[in-house]
């Protein structure tokens, strides 16, 4: 078996070709080969391969190349130089490669049984990206690296988050849990382990991986840092949380800012007790890796070439931050594209009959807190297309990041055997209804990009269908052949993958909180493939576990066939009532932990 192993590993794939040939051009010898041979000129040496070449071909079967071993150990031509014209070495080395061929098929019959090697998972996540790419239809924006990686696996086009806030969201996805669940809507206040403070035993998804043999380890921001422990949640990762490498000299400010005038300032109002903001967007003309993505890029690809030589599958998680605020990208991704020729959002205003203000959704507070932003007001025009540039450029430097990694999974030789999952936590709004951030209920921040690529599974598949970010747990886990817990609350989107099916969800849920006491807000949102239904209801925040309401305080219709920009609220309208009958039912439906709605 050793040898058969030793020899297969050994032989190139031309080599097995050059057999094929040999085999095609030789003769088999016959029960007579040596008699018929002694009679010709012995001083002409048959030659090694055509020799080799008869001996393989005239053993076909293994009983032959079995029988043929033994009559030629057991009775051996007498003199063998006479009877084939080879002699010494020669001789020993077509008996051992005819031996090791003889064991050869019992070589693979033992490779097809042994148990294959788990397929690796590389999970990217992007910040506050909305479906701004190429394969989402956006021709402008210059992202070839997602969109090859697209090509080559299933693009979910109606994907929503739970919640349009960071924190919430991958708490949601990596626990499995919906934020009803979790009790988690808002970003902290404060650095706490959240996790393990209000779910102890949950298994998040890559434990589950970790418990079933993987290597798991995460690079920056994967878990909001601010919901867990130092060790980004140590429980979850074999290989521990820790830093990424950036290119030598002067490390980023905080902010991430590399202009030496912004640091400077910066670290000057921090002397002086009185720190500040930075401005809202950074280009400078320096390497990928000299930002903070790209040093997470360059960590993760050396990761890749630690893991790829490992008896243990992987999974590596890779968090990059950007396009969050501030817009800071390399030049030369700013470079990509025209200013004057990036489109704006075509509707600014709150829908007609909204039942809020801007101020609700903090009226683009977010974006106010940078340094060159005004603090109230419109965002002028000539600022909204520096802020849609360098929303732009931060999409086509994560872009090149993502194409890094694909790259050396390629150059490693796992690309085929390496599940791929990238996603945006959640959409932003680039001054749609007048907002530019995130946490609203809205299509522009609910609405964020997913896309699988796994082995076995036909590529350049669009899924239509209604998914949420609840169901990328038990597909990785399916996609790899983990276990699914029975605490996930998702739904496995491979049969959507493999055309199986053509649908999953009666509508995804998103929803989010107003304040943070006993008088907040929550708003759910039902998106169905027509329609978005939104109902608000008092919650009280103040203990452990949220009170909510029993009385709709506003709600929300929006019909995308007809109006896709949601410039109106059709809620209350009179010829519409039947239709917010229907949305409601589903929303009890899908919703039946809460109180019944009194009429």
């Amino acid at each position: 078996m050793r040898i058969a192993s030793h020899l297969r590993a050994s032989i190139k794939p031309e080599g097995f070709s050059a057999i094929s040939r040999w085999l095609s051009e030789a003769t088999p010898p016959g029960p007579n080969a040596a008699q018929s041979r002694s009679r010709r000129d012995r001083s002409k040496p048959v030659g090694f391969r055509p020799v080799l070449a008869g001996i393989l071909s005239g053993c076909v079967s293994f009983f032959a190349r079995l029988r043929w071993c033994r009559s030629f150990v057991a009775q051996p031509p007498a003199n063998r130089s006479d009877a084939f014209g080879i002699t010494g070495i020669a001789w020993r080395s077509v008996f051992a490669i005819s031996f090791a061929l003889l064991l050869a098929p019992l070589a693979a019959l033992h490779a097809a049984d042994a148990p294959r090697k788990k397929p690796n998972v590389l999970f990217i996540v992007s910040d506050d990206l909305k479906p701004l790419l190429g394969c989402y239809g956006t021709s402008w924006i210059k992202s070839p690296n997602i969109d090859r990686l697209a090509a080559k696996g299933t693009t979910f086009t109606a994907n929503y988050c739970q919640v349009a806030f960071c924190a919430p969201t991958r708490f949601s996805l990596l626990t499995g849990l919906r934020p009803d669940s979790t009790g988690m809507y808002l970003n902290p206040d404060q650095s706490q382990d959240l996790l393990r403070t209000r779910l102890p035993e949950v298994v998040t998804l890559p434990q589950q991986f970790k418990n079933h043999g993987y290597i798991t380890h995460p690079l920056h921001k994967v878990f909001d840092g601010r919901t867990v422990d130092q060790g980004h949640d140590a429980a979850s990762w074999s290989v521990p949380y820790g830093p990424w490498e950036m290119a030598p000299g002067e490390k980023p400010a905080p902010g991430g800012y590399q202009d030496p005038a912004t640091k400077t300032r910066l670290a000057d109002a921090l002397k002086k007790g009185n720190p500040t903001s930075g401005p809202a967007t950074e280009a400078c003309d320096i390497p990928d890796n000299a930002y903070h993505d790209g040093g997470v890029a360059h960590t993760a690809a050396k990761r890749i070439r630690e893991f790829a030589n490992k008896e243990q599958p992987f999974f590596l998680a890779v968090g990059f931050v950007k396009p969050h605020l501030p817009f800071i990208a390399p030049k030369k991704y700013w470079d990509l594209y025209d200013r004057a020729a990036l489109p704006l959002a075509p509707f600014q205003q709150l829908p007609q009959g909204s039942p809020h203000d801007l101020a609700f959704y903090s009226h683009s507070g977010e974006l106010r807190a940078y340094s060159d932003i005004p603090k109230t007001g419109l965002i002028p025009e000539a600022l909204q297309r520096e802020l849609v540039h360098g929303y732009a450029a931060c999409v086509s430097y994560i872009d090149a990041q993502v194409g890094l990694l694909m790259q050396t999974l390629a150059d490693c030789g796992v690309a085929d055997d390496t599940i791929i999952c990238f996603w945006g936590d959640h959409g932003w709004h680039l001054g749609e209804h007048g907002h530019w951030g995130k946490l609203t209920n809205y299509e522009d921040a609910a609405r964020a990009p997913l896309i699988i690529s796994a082995p076995g599974v036909a590529g350049g598949r669009r899924v239509t269908a209604l998914t949420e970010f609840l169901d990328v747990y038990p597909t990785l886990c399916e996609l790899a052949g983990v276990p699914i817990p029975s605490h996930v609350e998702g739904k496995t989107l491979v049969p959507l993958m493999r055309g199986d099916s053509d649908s999953l969800h009666k509508a995804a849920l998103t929803q989010m909180s107003h304040g943070r006491g006993k008088n907040g807000t929550m708003g759910w949102s039902i998106r169905t493939p027509r329609y978005r239904y939104i109902e608000w209801r008092a919650a009280d925040f103040s203990a452990d576990k949220p009170v909510f309401g029993n009385h709709a305080q506003a709600t929300e219709l929006y019909d995308y066939e007809s109006d896709p920009l949601e410039r109106e609220n059709l809620a209350e309208k009179a010829d519409r009532a039947g239709l917010v009958k229907q949305h409601q039912a589903l929303f009890d439906q899908l919703l039946p932990h809460l109180p019944k709605r009194l009429e």
